[in-house]
């Protein structure tokens, strides 16, 4: 079973977040409409990838059916709108000025289609001095603190390396969609609402802007460490890697200095409690270096698991997604292309007892199933041709 089979989800946004959610609800059975300018979604250009698909693209498009449509056109809004009659959900994040001059604001869209739940995505949100304004990851990361948190103590403030704001708005847009589905059951309608960038990292980051807002405390940069245990860092091993290791009290830190054969640490009054501990973490990170760094990366991984202690290679995105972990979890998927042949795509993190995900349709083509989707709405073969010539869908 799939648990939003029948729901309908027509996917106008670009870039990561908005069609990161809608391949969320797909992934779980919902029909997923992704609507494009006719050049296609500028993500398909983003860095790497094959056959003109990137893989930014593939990686946040799948479980998808896709229609090129130009809304600067009357009758490309006239299909928009037919698809939004049938839709459940419309995910977007066009910037205010466009949805105005296309009659595609909240309050025009939920008039005109009383059922419809009609989310945008945005950098700022609706409301505030820089609401409008365009926005990025990277923006996103700078303007919630979150870079002024990472990176080394007494460094800079460091980005993230993957769209982490991005991403986490994906899962929000995904959470609000599925609430005012159900809101909708109650009511009988549907609803205007918003996910912003800013505002997905801001609350990603509840932990220590709970430490600030009821304590005042701002965290410190610790770099691969902790503020509040040690040992907890990222040594560095005899074959070039590296293995992060947490011993977060009194038993962890027993385990790993009789594992690392250095139980005399024990007796040292420097860190004879987690307190001290923490005050002497540079000690205990002098001491513990040697035996990480006159030992291979995987082998240190076995001894230290066979003795219960939190660890993990730091492993690049070549081993894992080999890993064997990340293999048994499906988090990487095998799907095969009509027109790229075989491929691999991420997987699906939830997982249900009675009703799983799955990931049955692979990232498509720009325009792909433009035919298919005017055939399902109505439209005869001579008028897809007439819009076809006139450029209003590819």
């Amino acid at each position: 079973m799939l648990a939003l089979e029948g729901i309908r989800v027509v996917d106008a946004a670009t870039m990561v977040a908005g069609p990161l959610g809608a391949s969320i609800l797909g992934d779980f059975g919902a029909e997923v409409i992704k609507v494009e300018p006719i050049a296609g979604d500028e993500s398909r250009t983003f860095g790497p990838g094959r056959d003109g698909m990137s893989g930014v693209y593939s990686g946040v498009n799948r479980n998808k059916r896709a229609i090129a449509l130009d809304l600067r056109t009357e009758d490309g809004r006239t299909v928009f709108h037919e698809l939004c009659a049938g839709a459940d959900v419309l995910i977007e994040n066009m910037l205010p000025a466009v949805r105005e001059r296309y009659g595609l604001t909240a309050a025009e869209l939920t008039a005109r289609h009383p059922h419809l739940i009609a989310l945008n995505v945005s950098g700022y949100g609706d409301t505030g001095p820089l609401a409008g304004r365009p926005a990025m990851d990277p923006v996103a990361q700078a303007i919630t603190g979150f870079m002024a948190a990472t990176g080394w103590r007494n460094g800079e403030a460091l980005k993230a390396g993957p769209p982490i704001a991005d991403s986490s708005a994906g899962y929000l847009v995904a959470i609000a969609a599925l609430v005012a589905i159900l809101a909708r059951q109650q009511s009988g309608q549907g609803q205007a609402g918003s996910v912003s960038l800013v505002g997905a990292l801001f609350h990603l980051q509840t932990p220590w802007l709970g430490q600030y807002l009821l304590a005042d405390y701002v965290q410190e940069r610790p770099g691969n460490g902790s503020n509040f245990y040690a040992p907890y860092n990222a040594y560095g091993t005899k074959d070039g890697g590296s293995v992060h290791v947490v011993a977060f009290n009194d038993r962890h830190f027993a385990k790993l200095v009789h594992a690392t054969g250095q139980p005399e640490l024990l007796d040292d009054p420097r860190f004879d409690t987690a307190a001290h501990r923490l005050e002497n973490a540079a000690a205990i990170d002098a001491a513990l270096a040697p035996w990480f760094a006159a030992n291979d990366r995987d082998e240190i991984v076995e001894v230290l698991a066979s003795n219960d202690i939190i660890c993990a290679p730091v492993l690049a995105y070549d081993e894992a997604v080999e890993h064997p972990q990340i293999q048994a979890m499906d988090l990487v998927v095998d799907i095969s292309s009509d027109e790229l042949g075989d491929l691999r795509v991420p997987g699906i993190p939830i997982k249900l007892e009675h009703t799983p995900g799955s990931i049955r349709r692979p990232p498509s083509s720009v325009g792909e199933h433009t035919a298919e989707v005017l055939t399902d709405l109505g439209y005869e073969a001579e008028e897809i041709a007439r819009l076809t010539a006139a450029a209003v869908v590819r």
